[in-house]
């Protein structure tokens, strides 16, 4: 089963499982891409999240949600122009309403990978990044057994 190995520069490795039923377009998007590093921040709207905006990436809305979005979710925020609104990649990592700078103060998501493993972990990148700023995640793919949410 193929799924995204996520490597932050300052420590962090974790496996990321492909949501091929719920964001078939999107995997396939993202999938396309990798491997490749982009450049996360902390989310300064939507709560605890890493975000980045990839420049040359772009996808269809799919399997969009606001709410009851998991620590661990890997989401596509699709690119809306008229709105101002950028593509960007978030990395859940606990409380998150995907929300932005609009009148109803929602914008969707296509949630497309989930992580599995570690959310304490995760939660420490996450503070870490709040704290001491932006780092760069190396974004590749890989090979897990079913059921194995690790890669070495």
């Amino acid at each position: 089963m193929e799924a995204i190995r996520l490597e932050f520069e300052r420590g962090g490795v974790f496996v990321a499982r492909f949501l091929e039923d719920a964001a078939p377009k999107t995997c396939r998007a993202i999938r396309d891409r990798l491997p490749v590093a982009y450049r996360f921040h902390h989310s300064i709207v939507s709560g605890q999240a890493l975000v980045t905006l990839p420049p040359d990436l772009d996808v269809e809305p799919e399997n969009q949600r606001v709410t009851g979005i998991h620590p661990g979710s890997l989401c596509f925020l699709v690119r809306d122009e008229a709105r101002l609104v950028p593509a960007e990649i978030y990395i859940v990592y606990g409380i998150f309403i995907s929300r932005g700078l609009t009148l109803d103060m929602k914008q969707p998501v296509n949630v497309f990978a989930r992580i599995e493993h570690d959310f304490e972990g995760l939660a420490q990148i996450g503070r870490r990044v709040l704290m001491q700023g932006a780092e760069e995640v190396r974004l590749t793919l890989v090979d897990v057994p079913r059921g194995c949410p690790r890669a070495s």
